[in-house]
Protein backbone atom coordinates (compact mmCIF):
# COMPACT_ATOMS: atom_id res chain seq x y z
CA UNK A 1 0.00 0.00 0.00
CA UNK A 2 2.99 2.35 0.90
CA UNK A 3 4.15 1.76 -2.97
CA UNK A 4 0.83 2.47 -4.61
CA UNK A 5 0.59 5.65 -2.33
CA UNK A 6 3.89 6.70 -3.80
CA UNK A 7 3.27 5.56 -7.36
CA UNK A 8 0.14 7.98 -6.81
CA UNK A 9 1.78 10.96 -5.48
CA UNK A 10 4.63 10.68 -7.71
CA UNK A 11 2.26 10.76 -10.83
CA UNK A 12 0.90 13.99 -9.27
CA UNK A 13 4.01 15.84 -8.64
CA UNK A 14 3.52 19.45 -8.44
CA UNK A 15 5.91 21.24 -10.70
CA UNK A 16 7.41 25.00 -10.18
CA UNK A 17 7.70 26.61 -13.39
CA UNK A 18 8.27 29.87 -11.58
CA UNK A 19 9.18 31.33 -8.03
CA UNK A 20 9.95 34.72 -6.70
CA UNK A 21 10.66 35.80 -3.47
CA UNK A 22 11.84 39.46 -4.11
CA UNK A 23 14.22 38.61 -1.41
CA UNK A 24 17.18 37.21 -2.57
CA UNK A 25 19.69 39.56 -4.92
CA UNK A 26 20.08 39.01 -8.34
CA UNK A 27 23.49 39.25 -10.33
CA UNK A 28 25.37 40.13 -7.00
CA UNK A 29 23.70 43.56 -6.52
CA UNK A 30 21.90 44.51 -3.18
CA UNK A 31 18.69 43.75 -2.61
CA UNK A 32 18.30 47.48 -1.10
CA UNK A 33 15.21 48.36 -3.23
CA UNK A 34 16.90 50.78 -5.92
CA UNK A 35 17.15 48.64 -8.58
CA UNK A 36 14.64 47.61 -11.12
CA UNK A 37 13.33 44.33 -11.73
CA UNK A 38 12.91 44.66 -15.31
CA UNK A 39 15.71 42.02 -16.88
CA UNK A 40 16.59 40.32 -13.30
CA UNK A 41 15.67 36.82 -13.11
CA UNK A 42 13.34 34.84 -10.77
CA UNK A 43 14.02 32.33 -8.51
CA UNK A 44 12.86 29.59 -10.41
CA UNK A 45 12.46 30.07 -13.95
CA UNK A 46 11.70 28.10 -17.51
CA UNK A 47 14.52 28.68 -20.44
CA UNK A 48 15.97 31.18 -18.25
CA UNK A 49 13.37 33.86 -18.92
CA UNK A 50 13.52 37.17 -17.07
CA UNK A 51 11.21 39.80 -15.71
CA UNK A 52 9.22 42.17 -18.08
CA UNK A 53 8.83 45.00 -15.63
CA UNK A 54 7.91 49.07 -15.99
CA UNK A 55 10.42 50.81 -13.76
CA UNK A 56 8.39 51.52 -10.99
CA UNK A 57 8.32 47.76 -10.23
CA UNK A 58 11.48 47.27 -7.57
CA UNK A 59 13.66 43.81 -7.20
CA UNK A 60 12.56 43.83 -3.19
CA UNK A 61 8.40 44.12 -4.52
CA UNK A 62 8.44 46.86 -3.37
CA UNK A 63 6.46 49.50 -5.43
CA UNK A 64 6.50 52.80 -4.30
CA UNK A 65 3.33 55.57 -4.69
CA UNK A 66 3.46 57.12 -7.75
CA UNK A 67 0.70 60.02 -8.37
CA UNK A 68 2.47 60.64 -12.04
CA UNK A 69 1.16 57.23 -13.69
CA UNK A 70 -2.36 55.19 -13.85
CA UNK A 71 -0.86 51.90 -14.35
CA UNK A 72 1.69 49.25 -14.74
CA UNK A 73 2.93 46.05 -14.83
CA UNK A 74 5.37 42.75 -14.42
CA UNK A 75 5.50 39.71 -17.19
CA UNK A 76 7.14 36.70 -17.10
CA UNK A 77 6.30 34.36 -20.65
CA UNK A 78 4.05 31.60 -20.05
CA UNK A 79 1.79 29.76 -22.60
CA UNK A 80 -0.37 27.17 -20.90
CA UNK A 81 -0.48 23.27 -22.57
CA UNK A 82 -3.55 20.54 -21.97
CA UNK A 83 -3.66 18.38 -19.47
CA UNK A 84 -2.65 20.63 -16.35
CA UNK A 85 -4.12 22.12 -13.39
CA UNK A 86 -2.26 25.78 -13.08
CA UNK A 87 -2.22 27.61 -9.81
CA UNK A 88 -0.52 31.63 -10.15
CA UNK A 89 -0.37 32.91 -6.84
CA UNK A 90 1.20 35.94 -5.08
CA UNK A 91 0.97 37.82 -1.55
CA UNK A 92 0.35 41.34 -1.67
CA UNK A 93 0.68 43.86 0.94
CA UNK A 94 -1.73 47.25 0.58
CA UNK A 95 -0.42 50.15 2.46
CA UNK A 96 -3.33 51.16 5.59
CA UNK A 97 -2.78 55.15 4.79
CA UNK A 98 -4.49 56.46 1.74
CA UNK A 99 -7.24 54.30 0.90
CA UNK A 100 -8.57 54.99 -2.09
CA UNK A 101 -10.99 51.94 -3.70
CA UNK A 102 -9.37 53.24 -7.37
CA UNK A 103 -6.48 51.60 -5.78
CA UNK A 104 -5.30 47.93 -6.32
CA UNK A 105 -2.59 45.25 -7.05
CA UNK A 106 -3.40 42.99 -9.73
CA UNK A 107 -2.73 39.15 -10.64
CA UNK A 108 -3.20 37.44 -13.69
CA UNK A 109 -2.48 35.74 -17.18
CA UNK A 110 -2.43 38.12 -20.28
CA UNK A 111 -1.48 37.79 -23.26
CA UNK A 112 1.13 40.49 -24.15
CA UNK A 113 3.34 42.39 -22.07
CA UNK A 114 3.27 45.94 -23.24
CA UNK A 115 4.97 48.37 -20.68
CA UNK A 116 4.41 51.29 -22.04
CA UNK A 117 3.94 54.19 -19.74
CA UNK A 118 0.69 53.87 -18.06
CA UNK A 119 -0.27 50.59 -18.87
CA UNK A 120 -1.57 48.20 -16.68
CA UNK A 121 -2.19 44.45 -17.02
CA UNK A 122 -5.89 44.67 -17.92
CA UNK A 123 -5.85 47.03 -20.46
CA UNK A 124 -6.44 46.55 -24.64
CA UNK A 125 -2.69 45.99 -25.54
CA UNK A 126 -2.50 43.12 -22.78
CA UNK A 127 -5.58 41.21 -22.70
CA UNK A 128 -5.89 39.59 -19.44
CA UNK A 129 -7.68 36.92 -18.59
CA UNK A 130 -8.11 35.69 -16.17
CA UNK A 131 -7.47 37.82 -14.03
CA UNK A 132 -8.32 39.82 -10.68
CA UNK A 133 -7.45 42.82 -8.20
CA UNK A 134 -7.33 43.34 -4.66
CA UNK A 135 -8.29 47.40 -3.64
CA UNK A 136 -7.04 49.18 -0.65
CA UNK A 137 -10.27 49.38 0.68
CA UNK A 138 -10.51 45.89 1.16
CA UNK A 139 -12.61 44.69 -2.31
CA UNK A 140 -11.83 41.51 -4.43
CA UNK A 141 -12.96 41.95 -8.64
CA UNK A 142 -12.23 38.83 -10.65
CA UNK A 143 -12.44 39.26 -14.41
CA UNK A 144 -12.84 36.62 -16.63
CA UNK A 145 -11.90 38.55 -19.70
CA UNK A 146 -9.99 41.69 -20.34
CA UNK A 147 -10.61 45.04 -19.18
CA UNK A 148 -12.57 46.09 -15.88
CA UNK A 149 -15.84 46.46 -16.73
CA UNK A 150 -18.64 44.38 -18.25
CA UNK A 151 -17.18 41.06 -16.78
CA UNK A 152 -17.33 38.83 -13.95
CA UNK A 153 -17.22 40.54 -11.23
CA UNK A 154 -17.21 39.35 -7.06
CA UNK A 155 -16.82 41.99 -4.60
CA UNK A 156 -15.74 40.92 -1.17
CA UNK A 157 -15.50 43.03 1.92
CA UNK A 158 -13.48 41.83 5.13
CA UNK A 159 -10.39 42.05 3.49
CA UNK A 160 -6.93 43.92 4.37
CA UNK A 161 -3.39 44.34 5.31
CA UNK A 162 -1.53 40.93 3.88
CA UNK A 163 -3.35 38.59 1.25
CA UNK A 164 -2.31 35.91 -0.81
CA UNK A 165 -4.59 36.34 -4.42
CA UNK A 166 -4.59 32.79 -6.28
CA UNK A 167 -5.86 32.09 -9.70
CA UNK A 168 -6.43 28.41 -10.45
CA UNK A 169 -6.29 27.67 -14.02
CA UNK A 170 -7.39 24.20 -15.44
CA UNK A 171 -7.08 23.24 -18.98
CA UNK A 172 -7.67 19.38 -18.23
CA UNK A 173 -11.16 19.97 -20.21
CA UNK A 174 -11.63 21.08 -23.78
CA UNK A 175 -13.45 23.99 -22.07
CA UNK A 176 -10.73 25.64 -19.66
CA UNK A 177 -12.15 26.99 -16.25
CA UNK A 178 -10.73 29.34 -13.50
CA UNK A 179 -11.13 29.87 -10.03
CA UNK A 180 -9.89 32.84 -7.71
CA UNK A 181 -8.98 32.60 -4.17
CA UNK A 182 -8.32 35.01 -1.57
CA UNK A 183 -6.59 33.18 0.63
CA UNK A 184 -8.57 29.95 1.39
CA UNK A 185 -11.55 31.60 0.14
CA UNK A 186 -12.69 30.66 -2.81
CA UNK A 187 -14.23 33.96 -4.38
CA UNK A 188 -15.59 33.33 -8.22
CA UNK A 189 -15.30 30.25 -10.62
CA UNK A 190 -15.60 30.46 -14.61
CA UNK A 191 -15.84 27.48 -17.61
CA UNK A 192 -15.04 29.32 -20.63
CA UNK A 193 -17.54 28.39 -22.88
CA UNK A 194 -17.10 30.79 -25.91
CA UNK A 195 -13.89 30.04 -26.21
CA UNK A 196 -10.28 29.98 -24.41
CA UNK A 197 -8.82 32.85 -23.49
CA UNK A 198 -4.91 33.47 -25.51
CA UNK A 199 -2.36 33.19 -22.63
CA UNK A 200 1.48 34.23 -23.31
CA UNK A 201 2.11 35.89 -19.84
CA UNK A 202 1.50 35.51 -16.58
CA UNK A 203 1.34 39.06 -14.34
CA UNK A 204 1.51 41.44 -11.35
CA UNK A 205 0.19 45.25 -12.09
CA UNK A 206 -1.38 47.84 -9.84
CA UNK A 207 -3.62 50.24 -10.19
CA UNK A 208 -3.64 54.18 -9.99
CA UNK A 209 0.55 54.96 -9.12
CA UNK A 210 -1.07 53.13 -5.54
CA UNK A 211 2.06 51.93 -3.17
CA UNK A 212 2.30 47.78 -2.89
CA UNK A 213 4.61 45.25 -1.92
CA UNK A 214 4.53 41.95 -3.57
CA UNK A 215 6.13 38.83 -2.27
CA UNK A 216 6.36 34.95 -2.46
CA UNK A 217 5.58 34.92 -6.24
CA UNK A 218 4.25 31.71 -8.18
CA UNK A 219 3.42 29.56 -10.75
CA UNK A 220 3.02 25.67 -10.51
CA UNK A 221 1.28 23.47 -12.46
CA UNK A 222 -0.31 19.38 -11.46
CA UNK A 223 -0.82 16.86 -14.39
CA UNK A 224 -4.70 15.75 -15.05
CA UNK A 225 -5.27 12.72 -13.47
CA UNK A 226 -4.61 9.67 -15.69
CA UNK A 227 -6.75 6.49 -15.69
CA UNK A 228 -3.71 4.44 -14.13
CA UNK A 229 -3.73 7.24 -11.03
CA UNK A 230 -7.43 6.91 -11.24
CA UNK A 231 -7.25 3.15 -10.66
CA UNK A 232 -4.25 3.37 -8.45
CA UNK A 233 -6.37 5.55 -6.44
CA UNK A 234 -9.26 3.49 -6.29
CA UNK A 235 -6.84 0.23 -5.27
CA UNK A 236 -5.83 2.38 -2.15
CA UNK A 237 -9.15 3.05 -1.26
CA UNK A 238 -10.00 -0.82 -1.64
CA UNK A 239 -6.78 -1.85 0.51
CA UNK A 240 -7.80 1.03 2.87
CA UNK A 241 -11.32 -0.64 3.83
CA UNK A 242 -9.72 -3.75 3.92
CA UNK A 243 -7.24 -3.01 6.97
CA UNK A 244 -10.58 -1.53 8.57
CA UNK A 245 -12.47 -4.42 8.27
Amino acid sequence: MASLALAVSSAQATTTIYSETFNAPWEGVTNDGTDALHGTTPDTTIASNTWTANSAFQENGIIAVDGSVNDDGAYLAFTPTSGLVYTLQVTVTEPTNSVNSSNWAGLGFTADNDISSGTGIHESTNTASPWMLYRQNGQVVTFDGPGTGGLTATLLGAYSGTQTMRIVLDTTASQWTAEWFMGATSVDTVTYTSGNPTINHVAIGRGVGSGITFSDFSLTSVPEPSAATLVALGGLAFLRRRRKS
